[in-house]
């Protein structure tokens, strides 16, 4: 017992001299700031890659989003094209075989009684409910148990609220 304890204080000393020595080098400070100023390079290098990467990213979401405006430029002037009343009268009369009706041919269609329902009460109120909580934030289960929940500050302008 005697020999394993006298061998744990001359390891422990041992490390302590060795750590000691270390510290107590003329060089120590200097190769700490050294180190330091290694990691902070590397920290900044790292930083720029990142930025280059992120930069590089952003212009081709650019040149994507400039595409994409073009091809809907292009499919709005098409609907417009195709939507054109003289276009769709000639389909309706080549492919279809329809043909303009004369206006003394033409007949409108009323009902004998237009019958007005009374809505249920119960129904607009659940309609009324149901348009003011779209209005309230929702907040998810797993941010409320983490506590981050924040003030909600809210707008009565937003959305038509206190417009008369």
């Amino acid at each position: 017992m005697k020999q394993t304890i006298r061998k744990f204080k001359e390891t422990v000393e041992i490390n302590s001299s060795t750590l000691n020595k270390l510290k107590s080098h003329k060089y120590f400070s200097l190769s700490t700031l050294f180190v330091c100023f290694l990691i902070v390079c590397c920290f900044h290098i790292w930083q720029q890659a990142i930025v280059v990467s992120l930069v590089k990213d952003v212009s081709l979401l650019e040149k994507e989003n400039l595409v994409l405006l073009d091809s809907k430029k292009k499919l709005y002037s098409k609907i417009a094209s195709l939507s054109t009343s003289s276009r769709i009268e000639r389909y309706a009369a080549d492919s279809l075989g329809l043909r303009l009706v004369d206006a003394d041919n033409m007949h409108t269609l009323v009902p004998d009684k237009i019958v007005l329902s009374q809505p249920d009460e119960l129904q607009q109120m659940l309609t009324a409910v149901k348009r003011i909580a779209q209005f309230f934030p929702v907040i998810e289960e797993t941010r409320a148990k983490a506590g981050a929940v924040e003030n909600i500050k809210v707008d009565s302008s937003v959305n038509g609220w206190g417009k008369k």
